[in-house]
């Protein structure tokens, strides 16, 4: 049996005067290990690695991060164009890993993408579910329970994979809870500040886990409850990483966010399309009747470590640490929905489910939790089986079902190579020989798509800095099939710093509603007066095109464009660092005519 800790054994924290009495969280008697709790983990984690295993692929907005894995490897810095300083990964970690990776292994970068993703996903359920049955170590006997729900939702095999960010969120979010439930034990510096550090990675892993980073270190905070010194120390480990990270954004790209939280407009809301996305996850795969079972199963959680007694699991430590991951998640949840939700299918709700799924993923034995993990195992049978139709939908108003696209578009059932989307999407085959064909011209040569999403040619400016331009509507298949000294113009401005600083105009899926016309692309590159059949077939008009030419050069429009273009000297960084809060927030209408009015008056 583990005998309490004494309170010679439990060293405090700079600027903590010792104390006689041992701190309630060092105290603690945990229950022993037993054979089935190693079970619980194993099992559910190696299923779920089949699963996803049998899922693998890469989608085309995974492959949006290949380029400037790239471009880094190449050797002109973390940017998706050469002489553009434009950050159109999300999640930044995940772009550094992913280079590395490739450096170290020289292998094609989707395909280890999808490798990492599969591993990094496992380990991060497998650290859930150890951290949940070390929580409820005391009790003689766990069930399985909101585990049920990671075995029954295939957006969650899907999402293990996808070239995406996904399985390094899942990761840091199991590797957090189960520091967080160490945290219960006592008042190791070293781990403690370790523990600050992970938490404070979050808004590296992805911008809208910062909540999730909040919530972790306000309940470290009130387990350990330091001095001052202490609080300082915790607070400096968490936010060193990110903070001198988002210095550098700010100076290297002039903006205090990525690109996509701009293109898709991360501040703004829509709670109707938002709670449409919500039903669109929870209504196929028959999560509503789990709801109150799990809301149930977390209540008890509470209500049982609210009246154990103090001497065998502190109040104060059990409860803050068990609400942590519900606080989290529900706040997630709620950003998600404010904002309208994602144009993929169940993504971005994810990560807040498997928040909230944290403590009760295997909870304690009792009656009433017997009733609550049987009733679980019925709707599990339910949801697998034949009774559930397949939710298998192209694309709904709100979400589009991208792996069943993919895969169907592709013909692969498992795409995970960067050669089977070049060689295979059906958008890119005429593109393929168009894009050959402009790279072999002596003069440079703009690509632009027709109303009709046909590919043409027109001649471009004389002084163009680029050989090639090609417009990416599909963005990671393009980047990936251009050379990477050519420019790819995103037409929704995940990777276009002009495109993301569109207004907004509700009309089309989430992050897909900043469309970057015709008149705006011939304004930056075509030749001076382009033939007037390609202005036809681009949907635009010489005036248009005068107008946008004019407001590119006017007032906030031209200083943006300077910002990401002109050379990053010391001075360039600090008009950076120094506007970004600015830069960040400005918007031009989409419309030429418009644009010119406003920003050249």
């Amino acid at each position: 049996m583990r005998t309490p800790a004494t309170p010679e054994a439990v060293p405090s924290l700079p600027g903590q005067r010792a104390s006689s009495a041992a701190p309630p969280a060092a105290v603690e008697r945990l229950g022993p290990v037993h054979w089935w709790h190693a079970a619980l983990v194993a099992v559910p984690t190696a299923v779920l690695l089949v699963l996803g295993y049998r899922r693998r692929w890469i989608c085309d907005d995974g492959l949006i991060y290949l380029r400037p894995v790239r471009q880094i490897l190449a050797g002109n810095g973390p940017v998706f164009n050469v002489g553009e300083r434009a950050e159109s990964s999300t999640g930044t970690l995940w772009q550094w890993l992913l280079a590395l990776g490739t450096w170290l292994t020289g292998e094609d970068p989707a395909f280890l993408a999808v490798g990492l993703g599969l591993l990094l996903s496992t380990a991060g359920f497998g650290l859930a579910l150890y951290a949940t049955c070390r929580l409820h170590r005391s009790a003689r006997l766990l069930l399985p329970a909101g585990v049920f729900v990671l075995l029954a939702v295939p957006p969650f095999w899907s999402y293990m994979t996808s070239g995406l960010e996904s399985g390094l969120g899942t990761c840091w979010t199991g590797l957090s809870w189960w520091l967080l439930t160490c945290t219960r034990r006592g008042r190791r510096t070293r781990a403690t500040y370790t523990a600050a550090f992970v938490f404070g990675l979050g808004p590296l892993v992805r911008p809208d886990l910062a909540v999730v980073t909040v919530c972790f270190l306000a309940a470290q905070w009130w387990v350990l409850r330091p001095p001052r010194r202490g609080v300082a120390a915790m607070l400096a480990s968490a936010v060193a990483l990110p903070l001198a990270y988002e210095v550098f954004r700010a100076g290297y790209y002039g903006v205090l966010v990525p690109l996509p939280a701009i293109a898709k407009e991360a501040s703004a809301s829509d709670w109707g399309r938002g709670a449409g996305y919500l039903q669109e996850t929870f209504g196929p795969y028959w999560l509503w009747p789990v709801v109150p079972v799990l809301g149930a199963l977390a209540a008890a959680l509470v209500r049982r470590t609210r009246t154990r007694r103090r001497a065998r699991n502190p109040e104060r430590a059990s409860l803050a640490v068990l609400l942590a991951p519900l606080a989290a998640g529900l706040l997630l949840a709620g950003y998600v929905v404010r904002v309208g939700g994602d144009y993929m299918h169940a993504r971005m709700i994810l990560p807040a489910l498997l928040l909230l799924l944290l403590p009760v993923l295997v909870v304690p034995a009792t009656r009433f939790t017997g009733v609550a993990s049987a009733l679980l195992v019925v709707w599990l049978c339910a949801a697998v089986s034949p009774l559930r139709e397949p939710f298998d939908v192209r694309s709904t108003p709100t979400t589009f079902n991208v792996r069943s696209s993919d895969v169907e578009g592709l013909g692969d059932h498992n795409p995970v190579r960067t050669a089977t989307w070049v060689d295979n999407w059906p958008a890119l085959p005429e593109g393929r020989g168009m894009l050959a064909r402009a790279v072999a011209a002596p003069r440079p040569t703009l690509l632009y798509f027709d109303a009709g999403r046909r590919l043409h040619a027109t001649p471009m400016r004389a002084d163009s800095p680029y050989h090639v331009v090609i417009v990416g509507r599909h963005l990671g298949v393009t980047g990936a099939a251009a050379p990477l000294d050519a420019y790819v113009n995103d037409a929704w401005g995940l990777a276009s710093p002009v495109g993301a600083h569109l207004a907004l105009e509700r009309w089309s899926w989430p992050g897909h509603e900043k469309f970057l016309r015709n008149h705006w692309v011939f304004a930056e590159w075509a030749a001076e007066r382009p033939p007037r059949g390609d202005l036809l077939r681009a949907g635009t008009s010489r005036e248009a095109v005068e107008a946008a030419r004019a407001a590119l050069d006017c007032g906030e429009l031209a200083e943006l464009k300077e910002s990401v273009r002109a050379p990053l000297t010391a001075r360039r960084f600090w008009d950076n660092l120094t506007g970004a809060f600015e830069r960040t927030g400005f918007r031009f209408a989409r419309w030429p005519a418009a644009a010119e009015r406003a920003l050249c008056d």
